[in-house]
């Protein structure tokens, strides 16, 4: 095993305390990447989950451009004529609500999520509801079966995997963020305890081939800092060979010194974060926030984070103390900067932020921006 990178002992992200003194005093765990001669890699350290996903405090619905990804992404769905759709992870149900928001026929819709949180907010739109992890229940047979940004969640692949041979008769839309991406723009933050396994098309064609499963398509996406959608079928899907490039690709990329590079990265945005004069606020309370402000380790650099999200506000961030605030907050505060920690989305956050913020916006992440 060769190690890729190590961020030292990081907190829970997702896990959001109620006090500073408690945020300050969570636990830490080691964060740290390998990758064996398969060119598979994850995590040495697997955290329980139940103490990560029992009670999930992120909402999809919450988060605008990833509603327009849903829907742009129903018109892949839709030259299928899905009957049933199950949704792996689908959180409080906003893709299945956007894929029934489009659609011109009734479709059953299923959810299997492992938080107890999204019951309601699923079951009020018609959408049945699985508070389960996926291969642990029989929900039947679906012609189309989603999954995006839960793959990598799995500790057990091939549980997963045989849960979507179990379940699927038809097409398997999965997507999952691209480690080469990630590396190349060197999202480091998107490394925590939740995503066990950072995925290259290479090691998925021989697993999904073991279980029968043949890739339809392989497209880039903009979600998330660079995703792959990957698309399946147990069907007749002859040999397209659309891994070539990607697996030519993967193959040239130095993953072994990788980690050195992200760790002058974090020491020069240290540098220029405490150059920068007056107070410093940041925006977005997500798990890759956490672990960059973890990661830099300068808690007293930082005011605040704001974030949308109803039920993270007046929690506090793992690991840093910091409160989570709402937007109403920010605009009366006015702080000199705010720092974009959900750089993902960072266009869509610049625009909702102007003209009711005034101050500089900086984005550090993959490259330094500064937006007076």
């Amino acid at each position: 095993m060769n190690k890729i990178i190590d961020l030292g002992n990081i907190p829970l992200v997702n896990n959001l305390c109620n006090t500073k003194e408690e945020a300050l005093n969570a636990k830490r765990y080691p964060l740290r990447v390998f990758q064996d001669e398969n060119m598979i890699m994850k995590l040495d350290t697997e955290i329980d989950s139940s103490e990560m996903f029992s009670q999930y405090l992120y909402r999809s619905s919450v988060n605008t451009p990833y509603i327009h990804h849903c829907k742009k992404m129903w018109y892949e769905v839709d030259r299928f004529n899905p009957k049933r759709i199950i949704d792996i992870g689908g959180n409080d149900g906003a893709l299945l609500r956007a894929f029934k928001s489009q659609a011109k026929h009734d479709l059953e819709l299923v959810n299997v999520d492992a938080s107890e949180s999204f019951r309601e907010a699923n079951e009020s739109s018609g959408i049945k509801y699985y508070n389960n992890y996926w291969g642990d229940v029989d929900v039947g047979k679906a012609d189309v079966i989603v999954s995006t940004n839960v793959f990598q969640h799995n500790p057990n692949v091939h549980k997963f995997l045989d849960g979507i041979r179990k379940h699927l008769d038809g097409i398997w839309i999965l997507e999952f963020p691209y480690f080469l991406t990630t590396a190349k723009t060197q999202q480091f933050d998107q490394i925590y305890h939740e995503h066990v396994y950072y995925w290259l098309v290479t090691p998925l064609m021989k697993l999904f081939s073991d279980y029968g499963l043949g890739v339809m398509s392989i497209t880039k996406q903009n979600i998330h800092g660079g995703s792959l959608r990957m698309m399946m079928t147990n069907k007749h899907f002859g040999t397209p060979d659309v891994e070539k490039r990607y697996v030519e690709e993967e193959k040239k990329f130095d993953f072994s010194s990788w980690g050195n590079g992200i760790k002058l990265k974090i020491i020069s945005d240290q540098i220029l974060l405490n150059s920068i004069r007056g107070k410093i606020a940041c925006f977005g309370a997500a798990a890759k926030g956490c672990v960059y402000l973890n990661s830099l380790n300068m808690n007293n650099r930082f005011s605040y984070v704001v974030d949308d999200t109803k039920e993270k506000q007046g929690k506090y961030v793992p690991g840093t103390g910091l409160k989570i605030m709402d937007r109403e907050f920010l605009y009366k505060d006015q702080p000199e900067n705010l720092l974009i920690l959900a750089h993902n989305f960072k266009d869509y956050i610049i625009d909702s932020l102007r003209p009711n913020y005034k101050g500089k916006i900086l984005v550090m992440i993959p490259e330094v921006e500064i937006h007076d």
